[in-house]
């Protein structure tokens, strides 16, 4: 596995190596060990761009991801993916000032909501959307918490 980290902003210390272990063990979790991923942490400013950018929404958000064109990577994990040739799962962009604020919301650390929106970005890499329909949506939020379960 081979996960390349990115600290866009300066507001939050950023641990890349625990980043690149986490984002290790979600892939290996869901069956796409040999996968390829780019991670980028940014401030909510830039995230409000990105989420304008790409999908119309002008807000910020917590996590975004981004398929590689084309895609080029074989998931054996179920999933839209099945199947297909591995290497550059692709990029997910995460803001750190929504990681805190979300965290203190939720009543939990920093740490375990970061990993809960990277495993939020993986699964959307490997094929996941929980707006397509309520039963997609069920069955990437039990693949969540399965993974949570087990981190």
């Amino acid at each position: 596995m081979n996960t390349e980290v990115t600290n866009r902003q300066r507001k939050y210390k950023v641990d890349r190596q625990s980043i690149k272990s986490s984002a290790d063990n979600i892939l290996s979790l869901c069956g796409s060990g040999n996968a390829e991923l780019s991670i980028l942490i940014v401030n909510n400013r830039f995230m409000r761009t990105l989420n304008r950018q790409y999908r119309g929404i002008d807000k910020t958000t917590d996590v975004l991801s981004f398929l590689p064109s084309p895609a080029t990577f074989t998931y054996s994990g179920g999933g839209a993916n099945e199947g297909k040739p591995e290497r550059f799962l692709g990029d997910i962009v995460i803001s750190m000032e929504k990681i805190y604020a979300q965290a203190a919301e939720r009543g939990h650390s920093p740490d375990k909501e970061f990993k809960i929106l990277l495993i939020h970005g993986i699964l959307h890499l490997l094929g996941y959307d929980h707006e397509v329909s309520r039963a997609e949506a069920q069955r990437m939020s039990r693949k969540e918490k399965l993974i949570v379960s087990r981190l």
